[in-house]
């Protein structure tokens, strides 16, 4: 018989605890001794933010196992309140001190498993360990967090990280005011631009304060109390609460004291056995290093994930000598941003480019699953692949359903070296209420393919494209309703491109653009077989475009209640080929329109002053964007507009669709008014995400279900010309002209954009 080992595991949760049950299974006489300094030994750390907002409503369902469960089911020696001072690796033991009496003894092991995890980041600055600054690693943290709540109102999150969004999100949930700060130039920094640019924009509709390139430098504090964050560009952010999610460390002082071989970044170096230098003693988790195969580098990538399993790899291998290699790490990652989830899995492009690869990348605008079937929600995604082998690199995708499906079909792609032709390849379960024939996937695979073969040339959504003739081949009127950022291009649909070849310039280059890529694309192919050059399409086009070019890169949004920022934030870190992704400078009041986009960012600044609504009462009570104030354009009165102005800023006019608010535009301007028309009106609004709020306070406590406006015109005029047609069949053909006098004031109202019926209907009392 082999003689009975004694497994010695420093750590609990997903590493140590893992590790043990895995050891146990395994070999049930060896005596499994797990170590862990806190009350609680395995529970769920990924889950402490909805607990704090109170989506977990039970503490206890956190706890993955108890100390007696684990000792009772599994016949571990489970010691708490418990830590190892120091490691003995000649005499093979630890010694240990008991926390709550003090007392040190030794134990002698033949396997050592780490599992020591990681401490979050706590900065050397005045006020760090005031009463109200918080890091959140713990269960003794989250409880901490959760008694501070009655008495706070406003919240203050440094970094932008997994850890920092979550905690965002949970306490805006328990209806604090949150202000979030981060060094970078985006939340997320694994993201490229672009892909993190909607949920800066999500986090801003929600009411989340936001200020990017700045850094946590003091906290203010009185008698002892944490009153303010300060930031260095000199941000004073009052609060009660301040959570800090900077990062974690490695806790490796036992592997370091050890003399135990450490990475660059501090990670205790493993094989993929989870050795450490010495073969006697194992490290898993946080702590460790893991073959990240991305760079093909051992480096910590701290998820939960490789964590379990690398301790049951460790737990396997310590009882057995034995077991398969670790498989490589590629960081696959998710996160909830209120409606939205953000997940990476491999390399994006600008880490890609860090590690000298000959990378390349498409982007696509598809749907969650069949575009048809009810409830398809957009995902926009980002492939980052080889060029000439075509190997996988990365994808990041951003959505409302379907990011972690993608993200995990993706992995176990790379997992196997997967190609452009794998991904194209793939064979996916299709029905409509749960994916598309050509799933977000397969478009991302055909468009790399087309790249890889010589049949499409993309360029970055960001690129420079002054010098090119740029070529939208969207119809007119979805063309107005998103522009293209940062260019005026040739307008040609796509179905009249044919017939209008004379326009384009062969001599010059031709990007090509749509609302997302398949439309651009067809537009590419056709040019190239008649002839043209030099044709590339813009990734992404209209939509992704938007992103890169419309960023609140560099813009810090106030929440309710927090100092403003003493100086703005800007960033020209990020500029490439000459277009930087700071938002561009603010129109002057005689620009005519005023995209969703830049009053996104206007509201998110608190600089929407003269916001005005001149929709009717009823649409307005059906829903409007967020501090506007209805002045309806049948009553509306320059003079008293002129009166209320708050500053010198110019109103800026809102309807349904732009034409009520252009002839109001018209009218204030004849007065001498400063006014500016945001364009597509609140359906742009709408579908740029911008806040929206209904009535809370009609009649009776409810509101009137009243149609809208635009469909009353279209009953009425409809109504109209049948009661003509009816009298001039049935009384005199005179009535015929009735017909004919409506159909003239529709075409009159379409060419024009001007509805006398729209105006008389909105004065109806009904409509009141």
């Amino acid at each position: 018989m082999n003689p009975k080992k004694t497994i010695v595991i420093v750590g609990g949760v997903a590493g140590g605890a893992s590790a043990a049950t895995r050891a146990r299974r395994l070999d049930e006489d060896a005596d499994i001794i797990v170590i862990e300094r806190d009350h609680h030994v395995s529970f769920a750390n990924c889950g402490l933010p909805y607990a704090i907002g109170g989506e977990i409503s039970d503490r206890n369902q956190l706890l993955v196992s108890s100390a007696e469960v684990l000792r009772q089911r599994f016949r571990l020696d489970v010691r708490v309140r418990t830590e190892v001072t120091s490691i003995n690796r000649a005499g093979k033991s630890v010694e240990v001190r008991d926390l709550e009496s003090g007392s040190v003894s030794r134990i002698v092991y033949d396997k050592l498993i780490l599992s020591t995890g990681a401490a979050p980041l706590m900065p050397d600055i005045p006020g760090i360990r005031a009463r109200g600054v918080f890091s959140l690693r713990s269960m003794e943290d989250m409880d901490a967090i959760i008694a501070a709540l009655p008495s706070a109102r406003r919240a203050v999150v440094a970094g932008g990280g997994f850890i920092g969004l979550e905690i965002a999100e949970q306490l805006h949930a328990r209806g604090l005011s949150v202000h979030l700060i981060e060094k970078n130039p985006q939340v997320l920094p694994l993201l490229d631009a672009e892909m993190a640019e909607p949920l800066h924009r999500e986090l801003i509709a929600k009411g989340i304060g936001l200020s990017f390139n700045d850094a946590l430098t003091a906290i203010e504090e009185k008698d002892g109390v944490a009153t303010a964050l300060i930031t260095a560009s000199g941000q004073r952010l009052e609060g009660e609460l301040f959570i800090l999610g900077l990062g974690v460390r490695p806790v490796n002082a036992l592997a370091k004291a050890a003399d135990l071989e450490l990475a660059a970044d501090g990670g205790i170096l493993v094989d993929r056995s989870q050795r450490t230098s010495d073969p006697d003693i194992y490290a898993v988790g946080d702590a460790a290093t893991v073959f990240y195969a991305p760079s093909g580098q051992s480096r910590r990538v701290a998820l939960g994930g490789p964590a379990n399993r690398h301790g049951r790899l460790a737990g396997e291998h310590a009882v057995t000598g034995e077991g398969a290699p670790s498989a490589p790490v590629f960081g696959t990652a998710i996160v909830r941003v209120f409606d939205l989830a953000a997940g990476i899995c491999g390399l994006s492009l600008k880490a890609a480019k860090a590690l000298h690869l000959d990378a390349f990348s498409v982007h696509s605008v598809s749907y969650h699953h069949a575009s048809y079937f009810p409830g398809a929600k957009r995902l926009l995604s980002k492939l980052v692949f080889e060029r000439g082998s075509g190997r996988l690199l990365g994808l990041q995708v951003v959505g409302e359903e379907g990011v972690d499906k993608r993200l995990d079909v993706f992995a176990a792609l790379l997992l196997k070296g997967g190609t452009v032709a794998d991904l194209c390849a793939l064979d996916l379960a299709y029905a409509p209420p749960f994916g598309a024939a050509k799933d977000p996937l397969h478009q991302l695979g055909f468009a790399a393919d087309n790249a890889l073969r010589g049949l499409a040339r993309f360029i970055d959504p960001d690129s420079e494209l002054g010098s090119s003739q740029v070529i939208d081949v969207r119809p007119l009127a979805e063309a107005r309703l998103k522009p293209l950022a940062g260019t005026t291009p040739l307008s040609i649909p796509l179905d009249e491109l044919r017939d209008r070849l004379g326009e384009i310039d062969p001599a010059r280059p031709a990007v090509l653009s749509c609302a997302g890529g398949i439309r651009a694309h067809h537009a590419a192919r056709l040019l190239m077989q008649k002839g043209f050059t030099d044709v590339a399409i813009l990734s992404g086009c209209a939509t992704f475009r938007d992103f890169a070019i419309n960023r609140t890169l560099g813009a810090s949004a106030r929440a309710p209640g927090a100092a403003a920022a003493a100086k703005p934030v800007v960033d020209t870190s990020s500029c490439s080929a000459g277009v930087c992704g700071n938002p561009p400078p603010a129109p002057s009041s005689t620009t005519e329109n005023l995209s969703p986009a830049e009053l996104a960012t206007k509201l998110a600044a608190g600089q929407a002053w003269n916001l005005i609504d001149v929709r009717s009462p009823a649409e307005f009570r059906g829903g409007h964007v967020r501090g506007a104030l209805l002045r309806t354009l049948d009553a509306l009165n320059p003079e008293a507009l002129r009166a209320e102005r708050k500053n010198d800023a110019p109103f800026l006019i809102l309807c349904k669709s732009g034409g009520r608010a252009g002839i109001a535009a018209k009218k204030l301007r004849e007065a001498g008014i400063p006014c500016r028309v945001v364009t597509g009106g609140t359906d742009a609004c709408v579908a740029a995400g911008l806040p929206f709020e209904t009535e809370a306070a009609c009649a009776g406590g409810t509101c009137r279900s009243v149609i809208s406006l635009e469909r009353q015109v279209r009953i009425a005029a409809g109504a109209l010309v049948f009661t003509g047609v009816l009298l001039g069949a049935i009384v005199h053909p005179g009535f015929y002209g009735l017909s004919g006098f409506v159909g003239a004031g529709l075409i009159f109202a379409g060419i024009t954009d001007f509805c006398g019926m729209g105006l008389l209907i909105a004065r109806m009392p009904w409509n009141r």
